[in-house]
């Protein structure tokens, strides 16, 4: 017979002294919002997804209501597959609603507790949120990044004409390449690039180690497992991870520091924080760093969702591009100016955002204080301290009883015709909600438009074919806090001699 070690005994006992608390605590007080019956002290651990949680916490939806719960070891983890009350807790709540959860992997063992996505609100988070609304918060201070987008624009033209199968990869790239400008005034190069490798590695690290589903961020008691224990690797794998973390934000700002000595800094977001000495270094490193991450992650997702849209629908392109003919013409590219005279292609815009959502679980939030929730026709629910809030954003834009055929791309759905009331603007869902909204939806919705318009203007964009034969591509989206869709290819090619003779004075201008 094994008797089991004084430790495991502890933790037993501790896990079913809280489990016996929590049940006292909330006796006489309402319930938790319905969810699936869980197991006594693991309550609800083998049916919390793992792969595409969006979809499967729509299931759970379907048979428990909109706003659902999950318990695993104690932790309340509430799920939200309403627009409505997402608003209601996330936007008009915000004071309970504003924090972030305490995740164990990509937190605290690999460090990205340290940004601004994951950082508890207060002085920090209210400090750096007005330095990014002074950078990206009005149509002032976009102007003066439009210069920098069409300059990259060119060049993302001119490596589509060379690259016609690369639409992905040069997507990613483009996005990169502003983002890195913008933070830290650093021009990538043209083959091979450390910076941009150390962002991409940091990227996939980020999207896989701050899934609120991850196993230690579901059990944080692993924290603590010896790495030489079964189990126990995910420790060697979190310092390798939280090495480069530390290296994405150090090395770009020795970078900036010897670029200013020797007088050769490019303007930057960094640059100018440092010629203040406003701040100690470690506030604006990491805020720079943020800045980098967050727009770029999520714009070339968005637009790897346009390019495998318009392959899957010609027709949609063909619409677009013949309002871009009337309005633009064939002898200039599409300008910001242009853009209230192009209600399709806007609305073509939003549909990207709606159709591919490129954070489909978006940032958990965590409530500072119990709360109890009693909306007209429902019972009253109780909303514990410390809970874990998912706000299922993909299900909220996938509503079939807000979005009609809601799987399929189409832009008219935005549009004012025959009676019939636009359907609603998904920026209003993808950028999430209240104090913890994207900093950067102006930039990301002009850099968006200007791209996704011009590519359109000058080029076709077609299925791949695999000797002589149409490949379709796979629909659907990867897992992660950073989804992107499923792999899969395309090529395009130019409208006409003109298009492509405009891309090559587009490459000199």
């Amino acid at each position: 017979m094994v008797i089991p070690s004084l430790e495991v005994i502890q933790i037993v006992s501790f896990l079913v002294v809280l489990l016996c608390a929590q049940y006292l605590f909330r006796w006489g007080r309402p319930p938790l919002p319905p969810g699936p019956r869980g197991w006594p002290l693991i309550g609800n651990t083998f049916d919390m997804p793992t792969h595409t949680v969006w979809q499967s916490f729509a299931r759970m939806g379907e048979k428990w209501g909109d706003l659902l719960s999950l318990t695993t070891l104690g932790k309340t983890i509430i799920i939200i597959n309403s627009f409505e009350v997402a608003e209601d807790l996330l936007e008009s709540r915000g004071s309970n609603f504003s924090d972030r959860p305490f995740l164990q992997m990509g937190g605290e063992l690999v460090g990205f507790r340290n940004t601004l996505t994951f950082s508890q609100y207060g002085d920090r988070v209210r400090k750096e949120r007005k330095l990014f609304h002074q950078v990206f918060g009005t149509s002032v201070a976009i102007e003066r990044f439009l210069p920098l987008l069409r300059s990259e624009i060119r060049k993302f033209l001119q490596n589509l004409l060379l690259n016609p199968g690369g639409a992905v990869g040069e997507t990613q790239r483009t996005a990169a390449a502003v983002m890195m400008r913008i933070a830290y005034g650093y021009r990538i190069a043209a083959e091979r690039d450390h910076f941009l490798e150390l962002f991409e590695l940091r990227a996939n690290i980020f999207t896989e180690s701050t899934q609120p589903t991850a196993l230690v961020n579901l059990f944080p008691l692993l924290r603590y497992l010896p790495a030489w224990l079964p189990g126990g690797r995910f420790r060697t794998t979190a310092n390798k991870w939280a090495k480069v973390l530390q290296d994405s934000v150090n090395a770009p700002l020795g970078y900036v520091k010897d670029q200013m000595a020797a007088g050769t800094a490019e303007h930057s977001f960094l640059s100018a924080l440092l010629q203040e000495q406003s701040d100690d270094d470690y506030l604006i490193k990491w805020a720079a760093s943020s800045i980098y991450v967050a727009g770029t992650s999520t714009t070339s997702s968005q637009l790897e969702g346009f390019f495998l849209a318009m392959s899957l629908y010609p027709d949609i392109q063909a619409e677009a591009q013949r309002e871009l003919d009337l309005v633009i013409g064939k002898d200039r590219l599409p300008d910001i100016a242009d853009r209230p005279d192009l209600p399709y292609m806007n609305a073509l815009c939003k549909e990207v955002l709606r159709w591919h959502n490129a954070g489909p679980t978006g940032i958990p939030h965590r409530t500072r204080e119990d709360f109890i929730y009693d909306r007209q026709g429902h019972p009253p629910v109780l909303i514990p301290k410390d809970s874990v809030i998912i706000p299922n954003m993909w299900y909220m834009a996938h509503d079939p009883k807000r979005y009609s055929d809601p799987m399929t791309f189409n832009p008219r759905r935005f549009l004012n015709m025959d009676a019939r009331e636009a359907e609603l603007d998904p920026s209003r869902i993808c950028f999430g909600y209240g104090r913890r909204i994207c900093s950067g939806k102006l930039f990301a919705d002009t850099f968006i438009f200007l791209i996704c318009s011009t590519v359109l203007s000058l080029f076709n964009i077609n299925k791949a074919s695999k000797n002589g034969v149409v490949v379709e591509p796979a629909v659907g989206q990867t897992s992660g806090t950073v989804s992107r869709p499923l792999p899969f290819a395309c090529t395009v090619v130019p409208r006409s001699d003109e298009a492509r003779s405009l891309i090559e004075v587009a490459r000199g201008s």
